[in-house]
């Protein structure tokens, strides 16, 4: 059996480490409605793990697509505020805060999400001074499932992609931590 040690970890945010799954439903039920829909149907596009910007786009090209009548233009704005004031961690995730002059593996987190989104749940959980650094997609040409979100922080880290693990839970980003070559959890 071969023993790796890890050097660094990268974290999602979004139903890894915080539950926001109820919000981002909430949002994407509040848009189809306003395009004429009753609700989320069988054929709603999976946007799961894609981010926000990417997952946006498959609702609209989704609703474009089978529109029975027209929006009034006005598109709701996510129901953020929900999880914000609910604030829990995912089912399982407790976060240790650092010790003053604790040793241990880097931490980063990996998200498709903008900085301020991001910014916003770390603050409220208390979580900012966990991660030496953040990767939004401001930070990235390419989103999962290409392997570049995850080769930047090791990149400002210092450290061996072989030597970070990645803890998520959409099937696209385990697709981009393999050719990164990481482990994922």
């Amino acid at each position: 059996m071969t023993s790796i040690n890890f050097k660094a970890a990268c974290f999602d945010l979004n139903g890894t480490l915080i539950d926001t799954g109820p919000s981002h439903r909430a949002a994407e039920r509040a848009t189809v409605r306003a395009f004429g829909f009753d609700d989320l149907t069988a054929d709603h596009p999976v946007t799961f793990g894609t981010g926000v910007i990417p997952g946006a786009q498959l609702v609209a090209e989704y609703l474009r697509h089978r529109q029975r009548r027209r929006s009034t233009g006005r598109i709701p704005a996510p129901v953020e505020a929900d999880s914000r004031r609910g604030y829990r961690p995912a089912a399982g995730c407790r976060i240790d805060r650092p010790q003053s002059g604790g040793a241990g593996a880097l931490v980063a987190l990996v998200i498709s999400g903008e900085w301020g989104y991001a910014d916003e749940f770390l603050r409220i959980a208390g979580l900012a001074e966990v991660f030496v650094c953040s990767v939004t997609l401001e930070d990235v040409v390419k989103l999962k499932p290409n392997p570049e979100p995850y080769l930047k922080p090791t990149e400002i880290m210092g450290v061996e992609s072989s030597q970070c693990v990645v803890f998520e839970d959409s099937v696209a980003w385990f697709k981009a931590a393999r050719p990164a070559g990481m482990y994922s959890v």
